[in-house]
């Protein structure tokens, strides 16, 4: 039988091309997103390690953004669109890096609790997953206050589309806030809407909030630094997500935490709250009792 071989061009203009679309896609991919301003007791997970972010760090997809009490991030992505956190806070941002793809799905930050405040300046959407309700952006500015049962939000600019998740991930839309509305909701509840912002948010609010988000990429230093790893994720930290909407993308991400002891023994104290997990720790308790005889 006559071999058949691929035949590859090696000509000075192919290769060219090549390294082209290779440059050009991994530079997109670092500029989807830097870290342009980071300020007291701040860090950033990745995979299940925790790293200490510093200014210029590059974003990278499924980062998770922590602020200690008064600490302050800033993370500009591509399409003029911004988001500043207020410590105590912590995000996870997903679909960076296919931000300038157009049929791809909006950049999404996901917010756990915390002040932030929030800009999309372009054409491309900004959506903020709260866990009480959804916001996309597009040509808008927000401020919000978020924990876990409660979320509100006042618009400072712009048009902010408020939308409610119902089961298998299908969104109802429930109001469209202009310009000078205020917008509050608890859990399941009808959203609040006023004219104005309560007195209780306006004093909450981070003073540095009254003033427009400064835009400070075109400063960065073109070498993103290199991050200083500080240590591995606990089951303390990761139980929040894991409650969460994304509760099956943190279950593949954090399974190689199940080879550390101590988080190991905290899923199997208490397996109702993590039985995906103890099916695999303990599969013995999950086989038929008639399975068992057998192999007794």
């Amino acid at each position: 039988m006559r071999a058949r071989y691929l035949v590859v061009s090696t000509s000075l203009p192919f290769i060219a091309a090549v390294l082209l679309v290779l440059a050009t896609s991994v530079a997109a991919a670092a500029e989807a997103g830097i870290y342009t301003l980071v300020d007291g007791d701040t860090r950033v997970l990745r995979g299940t390690t925790w790293f200490k972010l510093a200014p210029g760090a590059r974003a990278d997809e499924g980062d998770i953004v922590e602020a200690g009490e008064h600490g302050n991030v800033q993370l500009e992505l591509s399409g003029g669109r911004t988001v500043n956190l207020h410590g105590p806070a912590a995000f996870l941002a997903t679909g960076i890096l296919a931000a300038d793809n157009k049929q791809a799905a909006p950049t999404e930050i996901t917010i756990q609790h915390g002040w932030l405040k929030c800009a999309a300046s372009g054409k491309q959407t900004l959506r903020l997953r709260l866990p009480t309700m959804g916001v996309d952006l597009i040509e808008a500015i927000v401020v919000l206050n978020v924990d876990a049962r409660d979320a509100e939000m006042f618009v400072e600019s712009g048009t902010a589309k408020v939308t409610a998740q119902l089961a298998r991930a299908k969104t109802v839309s429930l109001h469209e806030a202009a310009a000078g509305e205020y917008l509050s909701r608890t859990a399941a509840e009808a959203p609040l809407v006023a004219a104005r912002p309560t007195n209780a948010f306006i004093s909450g609010m981070p003073r540095a909030y009254r003033d427009p988000l400064p835009v400070l990429a075109p400063r960065v230093a073109k070498a993103a630094p290199e991050l200083e790893p500080l240590r591995e994720i606990s089951l303390a930290e990761a139980e929040p997500w894991l409650s969460g909407s994304n509760r099956k993308a943190f279950l593949k991400r954090f399974a190689p935490r199940l080879s550390d002891a101590a988080f190991r023994a905290g899923i199997i104290a208490r397996p109702a709250a993590f039985p995906e997990w103890d099916r695999v720790l303990r599969p013995e308790r999950y086989r038929p009792k008639d399975q068992d005889s057998a192999n007794r």
